[in-house]
């Protein structure tokens, strides 16, 4: 092999004898991938024989033969795409542009040449070049990567997550276990079991489409997270907890009314009032944060939601009695997560006791909000004491609903990703405590359960509803 050194890419010949082949979708994820990363290809250099004609770096060439010919525009479109992008300050992605701005007036790429190959030798290195003889370690990836990067970057994360959901042991799937949730999982979002799963491939590949529509990654409350058990099934980003966008669609799709109300007393950040009214509902959200509340309402500006800044005690002074479909909310745990300075701020209490009388005094006024024949949903999780003892904060939830008249009617588990679980836990077991990696939801209703079927039509979820997200029903991963 020579040295590398730089030549025009339109002086590179494509190997059209090259067998490895990438679907239309995973191009543009490629095109992205060297739009982010342009360092990569200065020491991935494309190998080329004596002729120029490509031997290892085929798909590359081409990507960057579409990079070289892009307006400014699709070059920004393809960067949006990607998480890395968003993330970086206005100036590094000005920089970015700027750096393929220069580079299509001159577009050189760094080769090296394969000296001496016979024929053969150049065919046995175009598949040794594409083959691995390694296999991935699935938890190190899960524990130190994210799944939207990795799929970002053209991994296939998660197989067997996905052989499972197509049919699971070789067989075509007709009549397996597997098959039927998969139908399941096309009717309902995901199937509709007590245990739901936020690691499989249909639910993130989801969240990956409704984060990008949302755009919300808690600046406003950066750094509010401490270092323990996360809340709300939430992503964590730059220290703020975001509840899950999937859950949230759930919860509107399951146990909301088509084109009815919906209500949060400790609303946060936007992503269930973004879901919300994106399904065609009416959102009030109560923020006690004043600039939460005015992001929130620049977020869903034009939208049918908005976001009130008061004390959610006092949801009853802006939200008539009897009034709304569907209650929703995922409240402060205690203080995992301090919000602010407030005196009455649920989670800058100086006692749990103080805590829960914070909770139940909104709750009780977002029950009297409620009309009859409908659910209230809270997401939640038990937390520890200053000691390490669990308070039993999901028992107290299920407590205080039940005496203002909302006894529990479902509790589904959602199993999260491990994220960074596993680095924690080392330290955790020091004191014996085992990893956290889910939370509880609790749906109450208030009513006459047996009216239950004559108030809320049967659940469909039709081919319309999935193409606005860009799937079929075939779709599976990520």
């Amino acid at each position: 092999m020579s040295k590398s050194t730089q030549i025009p890419v339109t002086d590179i010949i494509l190997n059209e004898d090259n067998p490895r082949q990438m679907s239309e979708d995973k191009f543009p994820r490629l095109i992205e991938s060297l739009l982010v990363f342009p360092k990569m290809l200065k020491t991935r250099p494309m190998v080329l024989d004596e002729n120029g004609v490509v031997l290892g770096g085929n798909m590359r060439t081409r990507a960057l033969l579409w990079i070289k010919d892009a307006t400014l525009q699709q070059l920004k479109e393809r960067l949006e795409a990607q998480s890395k992008y968003k993330n970086m300050t206005e100036y590094e992605q000005k920089q970015l542009i700027e750096f393929w701005q220069s580079w299509q007036a001159r577009p050189k790429v760094y080769v090296t040449y394969a000296e001496g190959y016979t024929e053969e030798e150049k065919r046995e290195f175009v598949i040794k070049d594409n083959t691995s003889f390694g296999e991935w370690d699935w938890n190190e990836l899960a524990n130190k990567w994210e799944p939207m990067q990795l799929d970002e970057w053209g991994l296939d994360c998660w197989q067997p997550d996905k052989a499972v959901e197509e049919g699971g042991n070789g067989s075509d799937g007709s009549s397996s276990e597997a098959g039927k949730h998969g139908s399941l999982s096309d009717k309902f979002i995901a199937p509709p079991f007590t245990i739901l799963d936020t690691r499989q491939g249909y639910w993130r590949q989801r969240k990956a489409m409704w984060r990008e529509r949302i755009a919300d990654f808690g600046e406003s409350r950066e750094g509010t997270l401490a270092d323990g058990e996360t809340n709300c099934m939430a992503t964590i980003n730059n220290g703020v907890s975001l509840l899950d966008p999937v859950m949230a669609e759930i919860v509107c799709r399951w146990f909301g009314i088509e084109g009815g109300t919906a209500f949060d007393c400790f609303a946060g950040d936007t992503v269930f009032g973004y879901v919300a009214a994106t399904l065609g509902m009416s959102f009030t959200g109560i923020e006690l944060r004043e600039e939460q509340a005015t992001l929130n309402n620049e977020r869903v500006e034009g939208m049918c939601a908005r976001y009130i800044c008061d004390d959610g005690q006092n949801v009853g002074k802006h939200i008539a009695a009897g009034s709304q479909d569907l209650l929703f909310s995922c409240p402060p745990y205690y203080d995992l997560e301090v919000y602010s300075d407030k005196p009455n701020d649920a989670s800058n209490q100086p006692t749990y006791e103080a805590f829960l009388g914070i909770l139940e005094n909104a709750f009780a006024s977002a029950i009297d909000c409620l009309k009859q024949n409908r659910f209230a949903v809270i997401v939640v999780g038990d937390i520890r004491d200053n000691e390490g003892y669990y308070y039993d904060f999901v028992g107290d939830i299920k407590r205080m609903f039940k005496a203002h008249g909302m006894p529990l009617y479902n509790e589904c588990i959602i199993v999260e990703p491990i994220g960074t679980l596993p680095q924690r836990v080392q330290r955790y077991m020091r004191n014996r405590k085992v990893g956290k990696c889910h939370q509880n939801v609790l749906v109450f209703y208030k009513g006459d359960i047996k009216a239950i079927p004559t108030t809320y039509n049967e659940i469909t979820y039709a081919s319309e509803d999935l193409a606005a997200f860009g799937m079929d029903n075939n779709d599976t991963a990520e």
